[in-house]
């Protein structure tokens, strides 16, 4: 079972591995290689990727529209506020926790991660602790939710 936590941005594709506990940024050339990692997950996990994230994943991989996934999208925006119009990631991660670190998988040196990337992967990390939190029954949101194959 490969399950990936993502979030896009223009020129970004971070990609935190379940399985592995590890995050990467993908950019550049690399984007590419995140594409197909996507593309064959078993399960993707975004927050309002139903929206954005495959809309840019598609763009990355140069077609029109969204990215065709083989496994399950778990969209965590509308698994929270489904069927009410959801509010943003940092509104609905702050109903559950306190705080979100800076740079939560580490990489601080500059010349390794700079802020755009540090955004990236808070975002990353939000969208993670809320799939965390619905997988042990435990959001308490407006919405009922839903699940989208």
């Amino acid at each position: 079972m490969m399950t990936l936590v993502i979030d896009t941005g223009q020129s970004i594709v971070g990609i935190y591995s379940v399985e592995e506990r590890e995050y990467l940024a993908y950019r550049g050339n690399r984007i590419a290689e995140a594409v197909e990692c996507v593309h064959n997950a078993d399960e993707v996990v975004t927050y309002n990727g139903e929206f954005r994230d495959l809309e840019d994943l598609g763009r990355f991989a140069g077609i029109e529209g969204k990215l065709s996934i083989r496994g399950n999208h778990i969209d965590m925006q509308r698994m929270c506020w489904d069927p009410i119009v959801g509010s943003s990631l940092i509104r609905t991660y702050s109903m559950h926790f306190d705080s979100c670190p800076d740079f939560p998988f580490g990489r601080r040196d500059p010349d390794l991660c700079d802020e755009y990337e540090g955004s990236n992967q808070r975002d990353v990390y939000m969208t993670l602790k809320l799939w965390e939190l619905w997988k042990e029954g435990k959001l308490n949101l407006p919405g009922d939710g839903y699940w989208h194959h």
